[in-house]
């Protein structure tokens, strides 16, 4: 089968997933190309319809990505015959996603490695596809839903991710230093706000939620990647990288420090940083790890408790960032504004009080984006923040889709968004916050934010040895990321 891939906007991170899923249809034997809608002209992906012929076109997308995806499938089907699949975070988020979309052909609703490529199997050989497991499938005008399949037993058995059908889509992704990775898939937690959530209660009796590959997997595939393309740091996307058994932390911080010997971050949770305490931070610390994000979400307990279910304590996340701070390991805080609460700005004033008190290497805030289906959107809805029918936003966690007591709490709330993390570093500033916030200057402060944070992420953090080969990508991002704003 032919299969033409299709996502939104690379953003400078690898779309990990849908390297995962070249692979796994390259492996059936698939024929399989991509196409990155912010990135390659639109005369190519005709070039590539009329051309290629694909028999699926497959679409990824999270909640807002979604939006322009429909409308480009709705046109394409205009003029081709295919088979159209849309998977992502956003079917899983929308069971009803299919029926509402009726030029999709197929919904995947779960993890698409081994399903996906049975899919295929059974378009090819004529076998019944509308009741493969983990798709919705419209047949013949009808929505045939099927169950789950079993969550993948053992991420060992997934070949290396096909990172070179992304830089053939984009080659300038290809030169950049940073390079992403993933050892894990799945969380245990159940934060309001979160993807996991829906995603565990729908997997529940179908597997190990959190599963990990080998450190000689990892390590085997940065070592492939290393003599093919530029790296100078090693990003893991893991939800919870420390959320491992510590033997797993040992032989794998052993075989890095040994073989790559490069600087890499990764994301943790305060608890599991301080449960893995100073000899495990210590170890990790030894072996390159340079920086890791970290949820603080809000400094107001209560709120980060009860309304977000955080589950930890300001005192818990002091005591991880200074132990990562002991050992040379920065920290990224991130943070969510713009809460169901009723005064948002002043519960988002403690937050940023609160990340001054922790001083972090970036204080990284969003705006709150109510995922479908998730406890927080559930909360928002009960409590009168958001009514109707949701209008979801292309461009996500940059402005508010709540419904506030004062209008003009939306236009602070996106002006703290752009300047928390100059005020969390220079704390001078802090008098002027609601002063500043108050200013019709949303265009200049959304310039600022992503200078600081180009700054912050690409010679703060990351240290990238040549910088200079990658400020024609970052230029070009800049001026696309504040035009869409």
């Amino acid at each position: 089968m032919k299969v033409l891939l299709i996502f939104k906007d690379s953003v400078a991170v690898e779309r990990m997933a849908i390297c995962y899923i070249s692979s796994a249809l390259k492996k059936a034997g698939n024929d399989v190309k991509l196409w990155i809608m912010n990135v390659n002209p639109v005369e190519q992906l005709h070039q590539y319809m009329s051309e290629y012929q694909p028999d699926i076109v497959g679409y990824s997308s999270m909640t807002g990505e979604h939006i322009p995806l429909v409308a480009l499938n709705q046109e394409l089907k205009e003029q081709y015959d295919f088979f159209s699949v849309f998977g992502g975070p956003h079917t899983t988020f929308v069971p009803s996603f299919i029926e509402e979309e009726t030029s999709l052909d197929a919904a995947c609703t779960g993890e698409g490695d081994l399903v996906f490529p049975e899919l295929c199997r059974r378009m090819e050989t004529g076998e019944k596809y509308w009741l493969t497991p983990t798709f919705d499938v419209r047949h013949e005008g009808k929505v045939y839903r099927n169950p789950l399949g079993d969550l993948t037993p053992t991420l060992e058995l997934l070949d290396f991710p096909d990172r070179q059908i992304l830089y053939d889509a984009d080659p300038r992704l290809s030169k950049l230093g940073t390079k992403y990775f993933m050892a894990a898939r799945g969380c245990p937690y159940k934060c309001s706000y979160c993807f996991n959530v829906k995603y565990n209660e729908n997997y529940k009796g179908k597997g190990k939620v959190v599963r990990c590959r080998t450190p000689r997997q990892i390590i085997d595939e940065i070592k492939w990647v290393m003599e093919r393309y530029p790296l100078d740091h090693v990003s893991f996307l893991d939800d919870l990288f420390i959320l491992k058994p510590k033997e797993w932390l040992v032989e794998f911080s052993r075989l890095f420090k040994e073989e790559i010997g490069l600087q890499w971050s990764c994301t943790v949770r305060a608890n599991t940083a301080n449960l893995g305490g100073k000899t495990t931070i210590s170890m990790l610390s030894d072996s390159g790890l340079s920086w890791v994000w970290m949820g603080v979400e809000s400094g107001d307990q209560k709120v980060a408790n009860e309304i977000l279910v955080r589950g930890l304590t300001n005192n818990e996340i002091t005591a991880a960032t200074q132990l990562l701070h002991k050992y040379n390991v920065g920290t990224i805080a991130q943070n969510i504004i713009g809460l169901p609460v009723s005064n948002p700005i002043e519960t988002d004033l403690v937050t940023l009080d609160f990340n001054i008190a922790l001083q972090p290497s970036l204080g990284h805030p969003s705006i709150l984006y109510p995922y479908p289906g998730s406890p927080i959107e559930a909360y928002a809805r009960e409590h009168g923040y958001l009514e109707g029918e949701p209008e979801y936003m292309e461009t996500t966690k940059r402005s508010s889709m709540l419904k506030f007591p004062l209008e003009e709490d939306k236009r602070k709330l996106e002006n703290l968004h752009h300047l928390f993390g100059i005020i969390v570093r220079f704390p001078i500033l802090r008098p002027y916050v609601e002063f500043l916030i108050s200013l019709p200057l949303t265009i200049l402060y959304r310039a600022i934010f992503y200078l600081w944070y180009g700054y912050c992420f690409k010679i703060k953090l990351a240290k990238i040895k040549k910088l200079h080969k990658e400020i024609p990508y970052f230029t070009g991002l800049f001026f696309r990321m504040l035009a869409k704003s």
